[in-house]
């Protein structure tokens, strides 16, 4: 078995993007997941399976869209990458506030290219910096009217693509140990 962290992208946003978080856990216990526990209404959960990663992907995707009907895209993280992210953490010291610190975690690591468009502009006092499939940015005056965080947003990644703050990655990272 395997404890994964499932993040969604773009649910609970708007009427036509709802997903009760009561049909998110039925529809991964259908799928053979268990211990299955959300956090939050924006797309979180954490349980244990017998699938490996890919076959977990397809069947939580489809699930997804059918009862969304359209694509929706998930990103998975292991216990062990949670802690790993967090560890990494480059603005530890830094980052004050824990709603204000964010971790955008894609499907594949970005390619240089993909993240140019960050590279090209000053963000001060607003920082970034890449580090495998993470993407961590502070922004000391919020996300709201960020434009490192909307610039963020606008990258041609390829794959899944979503973000949480840091009290999110925090808790799901507990969540994960269940110790």
């Amino acid at each position: 078995m395997t404890r994964y962290a499932l993040l969604l992208r773009g649910v609970n946003v708007g009427k036509n993007n709802s997903l009760p978080m009561a049909e998110l856990r039925a529809m991964l216990s259908e799928l053979g997941c268990t211990d299955v526990q959300t956090y939050v209404q924006s797309g979180n959960a954490v349980f244990d399976t017998k699938l490996r990663a890919a076959e977990l992907t397809r069947a939580v995707e489809t699930a997804l869209e059918g009862y969304m009907g359209r694509p929706i895209a998930i990103t998975l993280r292991t216990g062990k990458q949670m802690r790993a992210i967090i560890q990494a953490n480059p603005f530890e010291g830094v980052a004050t506030n824990p709603t204000f610190l964010t971790v955008t975690f894609l499907a594949r690591a970005p390619t240089s290219t993909e993240v140019a468009p960050l590279g090209a502009k000053e963000w001060k006092p607003e920082r970034f910096q890449t580090i495998g499939k993470e993407i961590y940015a502070w922004h000391p005056n919020g996300q709201g009217r960020s434009p490192l965080a909307t610039a963020i947003g606008k990258l041609r990644l390829r794959g899944a693509v979503t973000t949480r703050n840091w009290r999110t990655v925090l808790k799901l990272s507990e969540m994960l140990s269940r110790d």
